[in-house]
């Protein structure tokens, strides 16, 4: 039964064989062109697929991004909180150490972050927080911009007859 099993398969495979080569033949195409075609069609196909790594590579690039966006976020909320002066933050930032303020559960440790910036802060005291001090002139009196309006409206309202 065997051999008969492969007397079959052998004339089945022959009898496909041939009705391919009868179809390309009669679609005008020679055994290269249709060679040609069928490996062009793999190419095609084998193109198509998507490539897993490569998304896996941007999937992980793009969680690194997301979380990098994050710790800076959180260290400007935190060197807001801390009250130190917005045009220090960025040079606060970049000093701070807040590589380890992120955990295990991908959480910001809000301690962590603030000893992270307070570490700066004490290493160079040039960016703490000045306390607002009365230094400078002291107005007295109203200032030039805030005269009369109510004047001044009326005037205006006269002059141009919507009164």
């Amino acid at each position: 039964y065997d051999r008969i099993a492969q007397i079959l398969e052998g004339k089945q495979a022959a009898t496909e064989d041939s009705v391919l080569k009868g179809y390309f033949k009669q679609q005008g195409l020679s055994k290269e062109e249709m060679e040609q075609a069928i490996a062009a069609f793999k190419q095609k196909k084998a193109a198509s697929q998507p490539d897993v790594n490569a998304i896996q590579n941007q999937l992980t690039q793009a969680q690194a991004a997301a979380q990098a966006a994050q710790l800076q976020s959180a260290a400007t909320i935190a060197a807001v909180s801390l009250g130190i002066d917005a045009k220090t933050i960025p040079y606060v930032l970049k000093m701070a150490d807040i590589s380890q303020v992120m955990g295990q559960d991908g959480k910001i440790n809000d301690e962590a972050m603030k000893q992270a910036l307070n570490k700066v802060l004490e290493d160079v005291p040039a960016l703490k927080p000045q306390a607002a001090g009365s230094t400078g002139f002291v107005q007295v009196g109203a200032a030039s911009g805030q005269q009369q309006t109510g004047a001044s409206d009326d005037a205006l309202k006269a002059a141009f007859g919507l009164t």
